[in-house]
């Protein structure tokens, strides 16, 4: 793992809740955790055809101080850019950081 010096990239951690509406519909939205530092690695992207269009994927790997609460599913916005957790590496007990697989979310600029 690296120094926490280098956690020099100022993330939003965000979680998903789920309400009932009144009407019987579900809302999905992300509530704010909190803001985090951390380290931005890219993996090499990648394009696929979905229903007939290009859809580009760009791994990343984010290392942070150690959390718990931290799950597949949350989101992180980075300058603007909301990242979806993919994964979170499991790691051992005495580690002061983890990290989480993230991908950018195309066309969805946080919908907190």
């Amino acid at each position: 793992m690296r120094a926490a010096g280098t956690l020099n990239t100022p993330l939003l951690l965000l979680r998903p809740e789920v309400t009932n509406s009144t009407d019987g519909s579900v809302i999905r939205s992300y509530q704010q955790v909190g803001m985090v530092w951390g380290l931005t690695e890219a993996s090499g992207g990648s394009e696929a055809t979905t229903a007939g269009r290009i859809a580009s994927s760009y791994p990343l790997t984010i290392t942070i101080r150690r959390r718990t609460d931290v799950a597949e599913g949350w989101r992180l916005e980075r300058e603007g850019k909301s990242l979806r957790v993919k994964a979170v590496l499991p790691h051992s007990e005495p580690d002061a950081f983890m990290q989480i697989l993230c991908e950018l979310e195309e066309g969805n600029h946080g919908g907190a």
